[in-house]
């Protein structure tokens, strides 16, 4: 109230900083979209007083709060603007520390908004800078950032190759509780990241490690947005290894803690995996209610960042139901959308699972089926995606088999089988035998 009285006598100054207060309130009580509102009415009115050094400080202050609920809502429009300004006046009032913290936000920015290889470009040159000065506060905001653009990117490998000496630097320094303006955690968030990449490498042991770290570290600080973050990365590190029983509670987990902390994206990305998870446990109906509720508050959110993995969940349960048209049509989005978003895992994914719904399809085109399989396997080679590449030899044993091309099954199940029982993945290694067995 004392923010709007100010605002119509034209005392600026105030009103901004009730405003700001107000926004403050809301944040705390998770009342997002609120938060975000104050903050932005707040910046609208420095912008109504003169330009000078301290009017300066003040915006930055206030664009340094609207950070964490702008990312949390999945970036709504005018965002990148107020991003570019808060960048702007960092250079200007010569502020390398929160100047990080922007190229980290802007970072996530273009990955939440579909172009993660910008936000890898953004970031990576950034980090490159932070490591000469050894500075914490300029190293592990952009960190954050990189983090996020590789995983979506399908970058996993660098991932793996950068975060952990940031885990360390911030244990020798003590400040895995230091929060260095993020919503979340960065030290459990990296952990976590570091730990689902590791997951997607195929090195399952040290990945566990790193996932204990990141969700012990969460549940010590009590904050429900790290929570909810890092319980999904560990839902999806057991995903990928075929664990599908503990990856549902972890994504249970993320639900919870997400939904009463308003993180829309893992919210929304959890419901999703659950789906997935729940396929494979043999109860698509609950796995396909499920993607199509997390898809729902991906659309409501407005952000682009995963939007592939949705038409490739409901495409896979479709092709579990024998609903073959569907399936169809949902991977050629899946692929359409992986390309334009360049998420290059998942258009790797799209491949393989659009050459095998063709298999199965009464019009069989076998050529076609087998080049797209290839086609997914050679993107899953590239990336170092060992798990889903020996899945994908399993794929295509299955392919050659209803085939009858009995000599390339073998060989293709045969290295499939190797690579399972090296990764401890007994769920696919248990169906890798099964096909064996066929032959």
């Amino acid at each position: 109230m004392l923010a709007y009285h100010y605002s119509r006598g034209d005392v600026f100054e105030k009103a901004s900083r009730y405003l700001k207060l107000s926004g403050s309130k809301a944040a705390r009580n998770h009342s997002i979209w609120e938060a975000y509102s104050f903050y932005k009415e707040a910046l609208a009115t420095l912008h109504r007083l003169p330009e000078t050094a301290e009017n300066k400080k003040e915006r930055l202050e206030v664009l340094v709060s609207m950070i964490s609920p702008m990312r949390l809502l999945g970036y709504p429009e005018g965002s990148l603007g107020m991003l570019q300004e808060g960048e702007g006046l960092c250079k200007d009032l010569q502020d390398n520390r929160r100047l990080a913290f922007f190229y980290g936000s802007l970072s996530f920015y273009y990955t939440y908004r579909g172009n993660p290889l910008l936000g890898v470009k953004y970031s990576e040159e950034a980090l490159e800078e932070g490591r000469k000065s050894q500075n914490m506060d300029l190293i592990v905001p952009i960190a954050v950032g990189l983090s996020a653009s590789c995983a979506v990117s399908g970058q996993y490998d660098k991932l793996v190759a950068i975060v952990p000496g940031v885990v360390d630097l911030l244990e020798k320094t003590e400040r895995q509780s230091d929060f260095f303006a993020d919503p979340v955690n960065p030290y459990s968030y990296l952990c976590g990241f570091c730990g689902m990449s590791m997951g997607y490498l195929g090195n399952f042991e040290e990945g566990k490690i790193f996932l204990e770290r990141g969700l012990r570290h969460a549940a010590q600080i009590d904050d429900l947005r790290t929570l909810g973050a890092v319980e999904f990365l560990y839902g999806v590190f057991f995903c990928v290894k075929g664990d599908w029983k503990p990856a549902v509670e972890h994504f249970q987990n993320s639900i919870k803690y997400s939904e009463k902390a308003k993180y829309l994206s893992f919210l929304a990305w959890s419901w999703a995996w659950s789906g997935h998870a729940y396929l494979y446990l043999g109860d698509p109906k609950t796995g396909r209610r499920c993607v199509e509720k997390g898809l729902k508050i991906q659309r409501d959110g407005g952000f682009e960042v995963f939007l592939p993995a949705y038409h490739w969940f409901l495409g896979d349960i479709c092709l579990h139901l024998g609903d073959l048209k569907n399936a169809r049509s949902f991977m050629e989005d899946a692929l359409r959308l992986s390309q334009k978003n360049n998420e290059k895992w998942a258009e790797g994914f799209s491949w393989i699972l659009l050459g095998r719904i063709l298999g199965r399809m009464e019009t069989a085109q076998i050529h076609k089926s087998e080049e797209y399989i290839l086609r997914g396997i050679k993107i899953a080679d590239e990336l170092k995606l060992k798990p889903y590449y020996s899945q994908v030899r399993m794929f295509l044993g299955e392919f050659y088999l209803d085939t009858d091309q009995k000599e390339k099954a073998m060989e293709n199940l045969k290295e499939a089988e190797v690579m399972f029982q090296e990764m401890g993945m007994d769920y696919w290694l248990a169906r890798t035998k099964e096909a064996m067995q066929r032959l």
